[in-house]
């Protein structure tokens, strides 16, 4: 797999009243951010563009209409696959459940490049 010409790229984190969110802008289509899992679960939404969802390596949907809200059971690894390009995401947990500035992750998985 090719190295995206884009990468996605963090745009805010924000904690507030028991909620973390953290945005993410993705420019190109056919971007595909990686498998990983959290302890605890938590909700993708989609506020711009498509996506294809995986859970556990099955194909699990489309979202095309934003905003869209994509759940994410603990301990499943998930991956998106962005189908358009300008895509924004936002992942949100319960605050409670953050390790340090973050939410714990259970398990992370990078993609293999070519050179």
């Amino acid at each position: 797999m090719k190295r995206a010409k884009h990468q996605p790229e963090q745009i805010d984190i924000t904690i507030y009243a028991g909620v973390f969110i953290k945005t993410w802008e993705v420019l190109d289509a056919q971007t595909v951010l990686p498998q990983h899992s959290h302890e605890h679960p938590h909700i993708t939404m989609l506020i711009q563009g498509s996506v294809a969802v995986e859970r556990d390596g099955v194909g699990y949907g489309e979202a095309h209409d934003a905003p869209a809200m994509i759940r994410i059971p603990a301990n499943t690894l998930h991956t998106f696959t962005t189908l358009t390009d300008n895509v924004v995401l936002a992942c949100i947990h319960n605050a409670d459940h953050l390790e340090g500035e973050e939410p714990a992750v259970a398990a992370e998985h990078q993609l293999q490049m070519e050179d």
